[in-house]
Parts: structure tokens; sequence; C-alpha cells
């Protein structure tokens, strides 16, 4: 009869090293990947306007995820360690940290159209704050239409003294106005490039 050397792997029938880790490590860094891409894809407005392509972005990414976690793992030397609850734990904790983390990256660089107003122009430390056009004052009118990326900012606030009696401030048109778009917002017509001027922006 024969029997193991000390110390070595405890193997499964037919003499297979065990590798009840890998496998799941593997699974968790797919379905990590995935999310990670279901958040970025959400905030992209790619899962509401090119579903199809969204998915094969999932599908990719959980592809790569488990091809890449399972050959890292494996070249630590997972395939010969048990899966204990404190592993599982840690990867699965790993992993979401990973989509927690893809989420806020992506949430900052595809913002809707009211967030990138605050962060370019409006919001504190922006041209616009402190000025009817800033965001405690203004009201922001967008446009949802296929292809129209118009934005109307209309200003409120008092009128100082010593205005011309019924003198409205003109409201500001700005174009590139998308839900996670990227491209800055800028003035769709002279009026609003000059109004931004006046106000330094730009």
């Amino acid at each position: 009869m024969e029997t193991a050397a000390a110390g070595a792997t405890p193997a499964r029938p037919g003499g297979l090293p065990r590798d009840d880790s890998l496998p799941f490590l593997a699974a968790t860094c797919a379905v990590g990947c995935a999310a990670a891409a279901i958040t970025v894809t959400s905030h992209a407005r790619l899962l509401f306007d090119h579903l199809w392509l969204s998915g094969a972005l999932w599908a990719g990414a959980a592809g790569i995820g488990f091809a890449v976690g399972w050959g890292l793992f494996r070249l630590l030397g997972f395939q010969r360690r048990t899966l204990t609850l404190r592993l599982a734990v840690i990867s699965l904790a790993l992993a979401f940290a990973a989509v927690w983390g893809a989420n806020s990256i992506s949430s900052h660089i595809f913002m809707n159209a009211w967030a990138r107003y605050e962060a370019e122009l409006g919001g504190p430390g922006q041209c616009l704050a402190g000025t009817p056009y800033g965001k405690d004052r203004a009201s922001v009118v967008t446009w949802v239409a296929t292809g129209d990326d118009r934005m109307e900012i209309w200003p409120g606030g008092p009128i100082p003294k010593g205005t011309p009696k019924g003198y409205k401030y003109p409201v500001l048109k700005l174009t590139h106005a998308v839900n996670g778009g990227t491209r800055p917002l800028a003035p769709a017509d002279d009026m609003s490039r000059d109004l931004l001027r006046s106000y330094g922006c730009r």
C-alpha cells in the first residue's frame, strides 16, 4: 500500500491535486469584471442606447476576467489550495471593491448633463458660481430627443438695483449636453458665447 509523503498536498481520486479554490477565484474575477463593465456601460449610456453592444462587452469582460484570474491564480499556486471561508470572503471583498472603484471612476467620467454643468460652469469655484446662472439659482432644461444635445440655463435670483425695468437675464444655451457624454459643454450661439465671456468663462 502506498503512503503519502509528509507535507504532500492531498489528492483527489485518481491522483489529481486538489484545486478547489482555483475555479471559484476565476469565477469571482469573471463576475467582478462583468459587474464593473455593467456599471461603466450604464454611466456611458451604452446600456440604454446599445443593449446588444453592452451585452457583448459584458460577456467579453467576464471571459477576460475568468481567463486572467485562472492564469494568475494558477501561477500563484492556488490550484493546490483548498477553498476556505476566509479565502472566499477575501476574494469577494476584493471583487466588490473593484466594482465600487469602477463605478466611482465612471460616474466622474460619464456625468449627466446637470452634473457636468455644475462641474464645468455653475458649481462652486466655477466661473458662473454666485451669478444668476449658478447651480443654486438657475434652472436647467435639457432635450432628450435622439441627436439633440441642447441645454438651456434659465437664470434666477433677484435683479440688481438700478437695472432697467422689465430687464431679464438672457437664457444661456449650451451644446454637448448629453447624459454620459465626455465632450465639454460649449455655447450654442453667439449670444451665449458673449455671455460666458462676460463672466470670464473659457
